[in-house]
């Protein structure tokens, strides 16, 4: 999710309000961020059922990260990665409410037409519950096994960007002598929310600017987070609008969390060092993937009063108001230990959260 954009750094971890929210945007709203919306595990046959019981228990939306290469049949633990718009296409199929997003796509991978008929084909088929993240993807492996140049994709971004909207408006758009409508046109209007993913101030600022909100995603450190967000206000932008993604693990008590967590946190970081995700300038620092760091300093987690003061605490600093939760820790989490955070998440957490903002 990194742009390739230099930016400067800010280095104050106050706690102290940021970000003044406007009381007409204080819901609450979690959803759920993964290459399976969060519902990854060793197996990828429940998905569409968990789908459905999110669904039930009031999450507001799902979340599909693009990755490539991801998983392998010899494999015991961790994500299955499959095609986004396919399984995004599975899962609203099997709902009814649920909004599915993308967390993000890699705008450098996909043609602008078609990524334009796919989107608005999703928003006609489920009647307009699709949100639209995408951000410059500038991996170099998936670049190369793609046979992409890296020269010029911030520019092919910004040109997708602007193409998108006016391919999903009335009327004809030439190509070179002739003249087409880009079919079908999307349901919501006057197209379906765009999110940027970006790691870089001067990105999340010109999102707001060009109109478009921005997408935190979970596996960034939270003085990133910070700087990111702050780059959004600043411009424009409100933050109660931002998906903002963090780990996330709810359990009876504080203690049986830790315990339960524990093996899954030492699998995860190990798994993330190896990615080389700290040698990515605005993401997270190697610091920070040690296990006992990255519990304290990357994870909601406790029991529902610890995460709803958690979650509280970065509605007071920042103005967020949508948590976008890493539930399944990139597939390590075990499927039991999975849906029964998933239970408490959306049976007590949830409510507790909505009553705490409405009456902030």
């Amino acid at each position: 999710m990194t742009d390739g954009l230099d930016a400067p750094s800010i280095t104050s971890h106050s706690t102290q309000r940021l970000i003044a929210t406007p009381r007409s945007s204080r819901s609450f709203k979690i959803g759920l961020s993964g290459c399976g919306g969060g519902l990854e595990s060793i197996s990828s046959s429940q998905i569409l059922d968990l789908a459905q019981k999110v669904e039930a228990l009031g999450f507001t939306g799902i979340w599909l990260n693009e990755e490539h290469f991801q998983g392998s049949i010899v494999e015991v633990e961790g994500r299955r990665c499959h095609s986004p718009l396919i399984l995004a296409s599975a899962i609203l199929a099997r709902t009814k409410r649920l909004r599915v997003g993308f967390s993000v796509l890699l705008a450098a991978l996909h043609n602008p037409v078609r990524l334009a008929e796919e989107i608005a084909t999703l928003d006609v088929l489920s009647d307009g519950r699709v949100d639209l993240g995408i951000s410059r993807g500038n991996n170099p492996r998936y670049l190369n096994a793609y046979g992409v140049s890296p020269e010029g994709t911030s520019d092919y971004f910004k040109e997708m960007l602007t193409f998108l909207p006016r391919a999903w408006a009335a009327g004809n758009l030439p190509f070179g002598n002739e003249s087409y409508s880009i079919e079908p046109k999307p349901v919501q209007k006057p197209h379906p929310p765009i999110y940027i993913g970006t790691n870089t101030n001067e990105t999340a600022a010109w999102s707001t600017q060009a109109g478009h909100r921005i997408i935190c995603h979970g596996i960034i450190s939270m003085p990133n987070q910070r700087r990111l967000m702050q780059a959004y206000v600043d411009a424009g932008g409100d933050p109660a609008h931002v998906p903002f993604g963090r780990f996330v693990y709810v359990s009876e008590t504080d203690a049986s969390a830790r315990k339960e967590l524990w093996p899954t946190i030492e699998k995860l970081t190990t798994r993330l060092k190896g990615f080389g995700l700290f040698k990515r300038e605005g993401v997270i620092d190697e610091a920070r993937l040690e296990p006992e760091n990255f519990y304290r300093d990357m994870v909601i987690v406790g029991s529902p009063e610890t995460c709803a003061e958690k979650f509280m605490a970065l509605h007071n600093e920042l103005g967020v108001t949508y948590l976008n939760a890493l539930s399944a820790f990139f597939g390590f989490l075990p499927l039991p230990l999975l849906e029964r955070s998933l239970d408490l998440m959306g049976n007590v957490l949830r409510p507790r959260l909505e009553k705490a903002l409405a009456t902030a």
